[in-house]
């Protein structure tokens, strides 16, 4: 019960705040990402991170950028899980109030030389004050298996808590060089450092049994409290069914095992009362027994099966008693890695730009540092394979009018050569793609918008409570504004609409919006 719960805790905060269409990756990178929702083919001093290779678009010069996005993410799980009864509502918030990006450019000759700092991956902390399926599911069953059992229950209660956060830190360092008037080209590379942390408890389990024989009148107690009284009854019935067929070995050592009870008083082996007794006992322990048919072998083989099958039962209920105990979690998770990047941009016209961008495959593993682990499954220095995708990125930019600039996007994540545990299998490789413009009103003053649509192009089997990726549709405006001839403002707010999507069984569906704000600030030195 508690590793289907805090299992499925460390997947949310490893799906990144990404309102482009991979399942890992951020590619809201700036303020003018989120103006014009499109920015691959940049030659702005956000290119650092979108079209390294169009930074020698730039005059020579040392140039700074500083940007942020607060990030509000709604999700919405509803569930018709048949223990449930009816269709129950799940919401949790994510939310990031600092996103930031920071690019530094030293543009000189035909080279450039640039930094850049982002949130490449997470970013966000999430906060389920109420739950989900996945936490519910298994307490839901208690009253189902204890009334089938003979315990007539009906209700389950239980607190449950979580708070984490997630970030990818990744540092990237480029070198661009213009061939010609119409090459250039980038490489460079992308340190990223990763921290996750989770902290939860599960506690309260309770239930309402009605078992008037062990004290349970149908008010609502701890279910911990219950099964282990329940556990310690069961093992005082084995213990006395277990004394019971040792009692009988006398009269089957004597000779006398082969006749019945009635018979074994005729003879005065045993009295009434000494029947009366054993009837007692087995009636207690709901052994079925006759005097006139069964014999001492006959009780003493059902008293052994009854002493197993109790020492089992008593076993299970044990076995519940720590399932349905609290639990606490305190677990940090780290790990870094690596990964290549290469760029291309193309000028052939004037007012015409092509860029292409290749990430290689950053290969990871989150290391345990474990506080605290009530659930058993988080040993310290324990592994988990959180590879992050290689990925393809191409864009176009195209100058209609002095006045007017239009730009596209397409891009492709290789999902299905990581190692994300086994998820992977369930996923093919994600794509987005979207148009922008913006539009120079003054010299100062420039507006624009676009839109883009993404899909992490995974199947139902991939989908959960807490980790599923669903098709969206993001709409993007603002604009920039000079304040001085080295000195511009950008500004940016976004909504992102989902796609409902459901889970392999079909209980679930779930559904999500998101809201980005950004400011940001440009600099020549």
């Amino acid at each position: 019960m508690k590793k289907n719960v805090f299992v499925a805790l460390l997947v949310v905060l490893t799906t990144s705040l990404v309102f482009g269409g991979n399942i890992v990756h951020n590619t809201n990178q700036s303020a003018d990402f989120i103006r014009m929702m499109n920015r691959n083919a940049s030659t702005d001093l956000d290119a650092t991170y979108f079209n390294p290779a169009g930074l020698t678009s730039l005059e020579d010069g040392v140039y700074f950028s500083l940007s942020n996005q607060t990030i509000w993410q709604d999700r919405e799980v509803k569930s018709s899980f048949v223990l449930f009864g009816e269709e129950k509502t799940y919401l949790g918030e994510t939310f990031a109030p600092v996103f930031p990006n920071m690019y530094y450019v030293d543009k000189r000759g035909d080279f450039a030389l640039s930094l850049g700092f982002m949130p490449i991956g997470g970013g966000g902390s999430a906060n389920y004050d109420k739950g989900l399926p996945s936490f519910e599911e298994p307490v839901s069953g208690l009253p189902y298996l204890l009334t089938e059992a003979g315990i007539p229950t009906t209700a389950y209660s239980m607190d449950m808590a979580f708070e984490g956060s997630s970030v990818y830190l990744g540092f990237q360092a480029n070198v661009s060089y213009k061939m010609n008037d119409a090459i250039s080209l980038s490489v460079g590379g992308r340190y990223i450092q990763a921290k996750n942390t989770y902290m939860g408890h599960l506690k309260d389990i309770s239930i309402n049994p009605n078992y008037p024989d062990l004290g349970y009148t149908g008010n609502m107690v701890l279910a911990t409290d219950f099964f282990t009284t329940l556990s310690g009854a069961l093992s005082a019935g084995a213990a006395q069914a277990s004394g019971a067929a040792e009692g009988l070995q006398p009269l089957i050592d004597g000779g006398a095992g082969s006749y019945t009870f009635v018979l074994l008083k005729l003879f005065g082996h045993i009295t009434q009362d000494d029947i009366d007794a054993i009837a007692a006992g087995a009636a207690a322990l709901g052994i079925p027994f006759d005097p006139a048919v069964n014999t001492p072998g006959d009780l003493q083989e059902s008293l052994n099966y009854a002493v197993s099958a109790l020492e089992a039962d008593a076993a299970a209920a044990a076995g519940n008693a720590a399932a349905t105990a609290d639990v606490e979690v305190d677990v940090v998770q780290t790990g870094s890695a690596l990964a290549p990047v290469f760029g291309l941009y193309l000028t052939p016209v004037e007012g015409l730009g092509l860029s292409v961008r290749y990430e290689g495959q950053a290969d990871m593993t989150l290391v345990n540092d474990t506080e605290i682990d009530g659930s058993g499954l988080f040993p310290d220095k324990g592994e988990t394979p959180s590879d992050m995708p290689a990925m393809l990125a191409t864009g176009i930019s195209f100058k209609l009018f002095p006045s007017l600039r239009v730009e596209g996007s397409y891009n492709i994540y290789f999902n299905k050569d990581v190692d994300w545990g086994g998820k992977e299998a369930y996923t093919d490789n994600g794509f987005e793609y979207g148009v922008g413009a913006e539009f120079a009103l003054s010299n100062a003053l420039t507006l624009s918008g676009g839109w883009l649509y993404a899909n992490g192009n995974v199947q139902n089997l991939y989908n959960s409570d807490l980790s599923h990726s669903l098709p969206s549709n993001t709409i993007g405006f603002g604009g920039k504004y000079a304040l001085s001839p080295r000195m511009g403002l950008s500004f940016g707010v976004s909504n992102t609409s989902y796609e409902e999507a459901t889970n392999d069984v079909g209980d679930e569906t779930y559904m999500k919006t998101a809201l980005d704000v950004a400011f940001g600030i440009n600099y020549a030195f």
